[in-house]
C-alpha cells in the first residue's frame, strides 16, 4: 500500500480507493465498458481541481471548466503516468484509466473513496477544491485495502437548486434537456426561453450557476496544475482557436452559435 501511495503522490494530490464490487452493480452501460480489467478488485479516483480563483474569471464568457485546456487531455496525461507506473512496480496485474467517458459512477466511485461527499446538484464536492475538480479513475485486478466510506451529502442548504436557472435541479427526475450546460452542447437551434437564460447569464458554453451558489466553493483553493494555469483563457470569440479546449468536441459550429446567442458583438 506504500509503494502505491507514492507512486501516486509523484502525480496527483487527492486520491481515495474504493472496492470495484462496490460500484459494479452502477456501472454505466458505454463502449469504455469493455476496457475494465477481468477479476477488477479495486478502484483508484483521482481528482484534478482546475479552480483558478475568482479574478480569473472577471471577464469570461464561458463556463470555468472550459477556461482551462481541454481536461480530458490533461487527465489522461496523468492517468497514463500513473497507470504504467503502477504497472512497472506491478507487472502481473492490469491497471485501466478512464477519463470523463467512463463506465465507472464518477461520483459515486469517489464518494466511496472518500474524497468528496455528493451535493444536491449530483456533483462531488471535495473539502479542499469544493465542486471545481474533474474525476478520474484507475481500475486495476490489484486487491488494494479499501475502506469502502458511506456516501456522504452535503448539508443540504438548497442554494444550488435554487440557483438552478431553469429549475431542473429542483425536479425528482433529472432531465438533462432542461440543463442548460447540456443545451449549450446540443446541436440545432436552441429554443428560445433557454437562449434568453443563456444571453442574460452571458455564458456561451456550459453552466456554473449550482457550483457558484455553493457554500464549500466559497473558500475553494485554486488548482497547482501548470497546464490548467498557464492555458487559461476566459473569453471566447468567433476566432477563438478552439483546438485542446473543452468544447472543441462539438466543433466551431456551436460555439459560434452560442456566441451570437449571447452577445450582439458576434
Amino acid at each position: 500500500m506504500e509503494k502505491i501511495r507514492k507512486i501516486l503522490d509523484e502525480y496527483c494530490e487527492v486520491y481515495g480507493f474504493c472496492s470495484f464490487d462496490e460500484i459494479k452493480d452502477f456501472l454505466i452501460d458505454c463502449r469504455a465498458k469493455s476496457r475494465i480489467p477481468l477479476n477488477a478488485k479495486t478502484v483508484i479516483t483521482i481528482l484534478f481541481p482546475y479552480y483558478l480563483g475568482e479574478e480569473a474569471y472577471e471577464n469570461s464568457n464561458v463556463s470555468r471548466y472550459a477556461v482551462v485546456r481541454d481536461y480530458h487531455e490533461v487527465s489522461s496525461f496523468y492517468l497514463s503516468l500513473m497507470a504504467d507506473k503502477l504497472k512497472e512496480n506491478y507487472p502481473q496485474n492490469e491497471f485501466v484509466f478512464f477519463a470523463d467517458n467512463s463506465p465507472i459512477p464518477e461520483v459515486y466511485a469517489a464518494a466511496k473513496s472518500g474524497v468528496g461527499v455528493k451535493g444536491k446538484n449530483g456533483l462531488l464536492i471535495n473539502e479542499k477544491y469544493g465542486s471545481w475538480i474533474f474525476i478520474g479513475e484507475i481500475v486495476t485486478d490489484l486487491e488494494i485495502h479499501c475502506e469502502n466510506k458511506e456516501i456522504k451529502l452535503c448539508h443540504g442548504c438548497s442554494k444550488c437548486l435554487e440557483a438552478c436557472p431553469t429549475g431542473v435541479l429542483k425536479e425528482e427526475i433529472f432531465d438533462p434537456d432542461r440543463c442548460l450546460s447540456h443545451i449549450s452542447q446540443k446541436k440545432g437551434e436552441i429554443p428560445e426561453e433557454y437562449a434568453a437564460m443563456m444571453k442574460n447569464l452571458g455564458c456561451a458554453w456550459g453552466c456554473d450557476e449550482c457550483q457558484k451558489a455553493c457554500p464549500y466553493n466559497i473558500n475553494a483553493e485554486k488548482t497547482t496544475l501548470e497546464e490548467f494555469i498557464k492555458s487559461a483563457e476566459p473569453f471566447v470569440t468567433p476566432d477563438t482557436e478552439i483546438g485542446g479546449r473543452a468544447f472543441a468536441w462539438r466543433g466551431e459550429k456551436v460555439i459560434k452559435r452560442n456566441l451570437r446567442t449571447v452577445s450582439n458583438e458576434f
